[in-house]
């Protein structure tokens, strides 16, 4: 008997001796295709702040390589009010970036590196699917600023929400107890055999640090909008108004996407569209108020969300040489602006 037990625990010790080196070989065979990401972005108005003016604030995020001509995928939130996106790889190396395409309904988007590094470390998306509930994860992120941090843990839930109106698909999350703090969105989520699984977007927290409650955009998501050949980033950020929202602001058409920013450098801005700069709160969200006010895209009436959906499935399908038609208010006027597909 006691022969026996000394086995098993000769068998377990011998187990946990294997286990752990591989963790430590997983870090060193990904951690140069995970970057961090300095960003300079739009910021929100302050609590209490009626009148706005645009500014910027400094945040960071973390980023995954998927391609060797510089591609890297992140988190909506970290880059989509972005005016400029500073890199920094594995080896210290930096460079820019710029958005390549943001999708805010799923919180993913994917930015470009202006240069890469030689040998630069490609990281490999996992198959849709090719997860477990209890499976080990890693997470490696910049949490705080504390670049290529390591935090393992394990897969916890699975957690698919309503599908996307317009489109045949259904937004899944990965739960995760691996420590994901401030910093860490857009990082990947790996699998022990360093496949990403996922790309970390946010965490549940009354204090504001991890509590064992992460969430990451599935791989399977991840795969599902990269087929959908999004549409390239076209620089504002909208409100999309309701019957009643609308009808408070004395929009007579009832309908609408009040435009809250514009981004320097992008469509928006070469179009010559204007955001908004009084600050109001509509129940729990603060609008901004006096922007311009879109109406429809290309004869699409923008009532609802598949509308704009379809404006963006629109948008991914343009030709060179084409002509867009932008019909919005200002200042109450109606008028009409046409973009030629370049």
């Amino acid at each position: 008997m006691v022969r026996i037990l000394c086995l098993s625990m000769l068998f377990i010790l011998t187990c946990t001796a294997v286990a752990a080196p591989s963790v430590k070989q997983l870090f060193k065979t990904v951690n140069d295709g995970v970057v961090e990401l300095h960003v300079t972005a739009i910021a929100n108005p302050k609590p209490g702040q009626v009148s706005y003016k645009s500014t910027t604030s400094e945040s960071l995020g973390s980023g995954a390589i998927i391609s060797k001509d510089g591609q890297i995928l992140t988190a909506a939130h970290v880059v989509g009010r972005a005016t400029k996106i500073e890199v920094i790889f594995a080896d210290g190396s930096k460079t820019s970036g710029h958005v390549v395409w943001v999708d805010n309904l799923i919180d993913l988007a994917m930015i470009r590196a202006r240069k890469m590094p030689d040998n630069v470390q490609v990281l490999k998306l996992a198959k849709a699917g090719d997860y477990t509930i209890g499976e080990q994860v890693i997470a490696i992120g910049a949490p705080y600023g504390v670049s290529h941090s390591l935090s393992v843990g394990y897969l916890s839930g699975v957690r698919d929400r309503e599908t996307i109106p317009g489109t045949d698909i259904t937004p899944r999350l990965l739960q995760t107890d691996a420590a994901i703090n401030q910093g860490n969105s857009g990082g990947p989520l790996f699998n022990l055999d360093g496949d990403i699984i996922g790309i970390v977007s946010h965490i549940l927290s009354k204090s504001g640090g991890s509590n064992g409650l992460g969430f990451v955009v599935s791989v399977d998501t991840v795969r599902d909008i990269i087929a959908s050949e999004p549409s390239a980033f076209v620089g504002f950020i909208p409100h999309l108004l309701n019957q009643v929202q609308a009808k408070a602001i004395n929009n007579q058409y009832g309908y609408g996407m009040l435009i809250q920013h514009v981004i320097p450098a992008t469509l928006a801005h070469k179009l010559g569209f204007q955001g908004g700069y009084l600050n109001v709160m509509i129940g729990r969200t603060p609008v901004l108020l006096g922007g311009d006010i879109i109406l429809e895209v290309d004869n699409i009436k923008i009532k609802d969300l598949p509308a704009a959906i379809k404006i963006k499935q629109r948008f991914a399908n343009a030709k060179k040489g084409e002509k867009i038609a932008f019909v919005y208010l200002r200042n109450g006027v109606k008028k009409e602006i046409f973009w030629e597909v370049e």
